[in-house]
Formats: structure tokens, sequence, C-alpha cells
């Protein structure tokens, strides 16, 4: 279990620019589209994150990305998954 659970959201720009990459692991909920992330380090040049998604045989994939600070629009982190409301 994590002990503390992120959810990035993407700028406009960095939606449109990187959707193609990352479209496996985007989630869709009440904001908008999002990046569910078991860690995430924004104290690099650039902002850090490890992100899991299932594949189709119901297997995990761990994957770590590493995107441009402009493309943040927020982030919002939480020890339990259920605060973070629109999840």
């Amino acid at each position: 279990m994590a002990s503390k659970y992120f959810c990035l959201v993407l700028t406009a720009d960095g939606l449109a620019e990187l959707a193609p990459v990352v479209k496996d692991y985007l989630h869709e909920g009440s904001i908008g589209r999002y990046l569910y992330c078991r860690e995430a380090d924004l104290g690099r040049n650039y902002f850090h994150v490890v992100s899991e998604r299932v594949k189709d045989d119901g297997s995990t994939i761990e994957s770590e990305a590493f995107i441009p600070h402009r493309f943040v629009k927020v982030v919002i982190s939480s020890p339990d998954r259920k605060h973070i409301g629109f999840l």
C-alpha cells in the first residue's frame, strides 16, 4: 500500500502535447483527465512521477515519466486515496 497518493492534473497545453504518450496512464474524473501516481518529485529539473497502469491481461506495468513543470497544473496528494475527491 502506498504511504501517499498523488494525482497530477496537466495544463491544457501539457495534455495536448503529452496525451499521445501517456494516454494509457490517464484517468477520467469529475475534473477531467489526470495521472494517478505512486510517487511524485517536483524538486528536479523536470517533474518526476512514477505511475502504474493495468494492461489488458490484468497485469500492471510501472513507468517513470519526467514532465516539464510548465505542463503541470496542480498536484494533489493525500495519505488516503478517498480524500482526493475527484477519484
